[in-house]
């Protein structure tokens, strides 16, 4: 597959998980933080582990290890992003959480001696500014616990990038994310068995947000990621993942009538300006 098609790929998945936000909001109204990660993760995971049950079984080790793995970095990313959103407003934990595009470069350097060029840097800058503009209130200055813990979920979302890319060019799809699925399931019902009270009724309007976050927002997201990130790179994956952000917005003014204001405009146009530098090859002339 051409680089190009497994970015239109990771667009998808970042449109699903703008419309992944308003989906949790409604099922935050029923069920705990952890036990939402549990029915989401553990129900995306029955699915791919039906259909590819014979290769599970006879994965190596080392496989099942590199899917565990990945599965609980996932489970930290949403674990800090859900605990820092209790201690910080939703504008700051959404851009500090895509703070994850300036790491990138970074943690390829540190973890793969992979030295970031200066397009890289350049167009990660101008995204997390862009992203700035898109999520920041004019009164969100200085740091508190639930910002540090924000900057520790963007580090765990960038680290599974990484991971992501190297592990999904030597695995089935279709295997690497049930074995992502398993790993932040198991985790998570650990979590919420262990730290929260089982909800004492279920609201049925509920329903439809769940399965949105299983099927679509977790399976078929995480799905189309892993396929995607064998044809593309790591810093390609994580400007178009920032995306997500943006269609976060442009969902919540559509859908819960929040504001759109020009800075929040300018910022999705620095978002889309960096993801085309990035990406943008001039051609060579013979």
């Amino acid at each position: 597959m051409k680089k190009s098609y497994a970015n239109i790929l990771l667009v998808i998945v970042t449109i699903i998980w703008g419309g992944g936000f308003i989906a949790t909001d409604g099922a935050l109204d029923a069920l705990s933080p952890f036990y939402i990660m549990m029915i989401r993760f553990m129900g995306a995971a029955i699915l791919p582990c039906i259909l590819c049950f014979k290769k599970l079984k006879n994965l190596e080790g080392y496989i099942w290890r590199r899917g565990l793995f990945a599965g609980a970095l996932l489970f930290l990313a949403f674990s800090f992003q859900t605990i820092g959103l209790q201690y910080t407003t939703p504008s700051k934990n959404a851009f500090l959480t895509a703070v994850n595009v300036v790491m990138v470069p970074y943690l390829l350097w540190l973890y793969m001696r992979k030295k970031p060029n200066q397009k890289e840097v350049l167009a990660s800058i101008v995204c997390v500014i862009g992203i700035a503009f898109l999520t920041l209130k004019p009164d969100a200055v200085g740091l508190n616990i639930g910002d540090m813990l924000s900057i520790i979920c963007a580090f765990f979302f960038a680290t599974h990038m990484i991971v992501l890319e190297r592990y999904s060019r030597h695995c089935d799809a279709i295997v690497m994310t049930a074995l992502q699925m398993l790993g932040a399931g198991i985790l998570s019902t650990i979590c919420a068995l262990l730290f929260e009270t089982p909800p004492a009724q279920f609201e049925l309007s509920a329903v439809g947000n769940l399965a949105y976050l299983i099927f679509i927002s977790t399976l078929l997201a995480y799905l189309l990621q892993t396929f995607a990130q064998r044809f593309t790179t790591a810093n390609s994956a994580s400007l178009i993942l920032s995306m997500e952000a943006l269609f976060a917005t442009l969902f919540s003014f559509l859908f819960l009538h929040e504001e759109l204001t020009l800075y929040m405009i300018f910022g999705a146009a620095l978002i889309f300006c960096s993801v085309i530098y990035i990406e943008y090859k001039p051609k060579q002339h013979t």
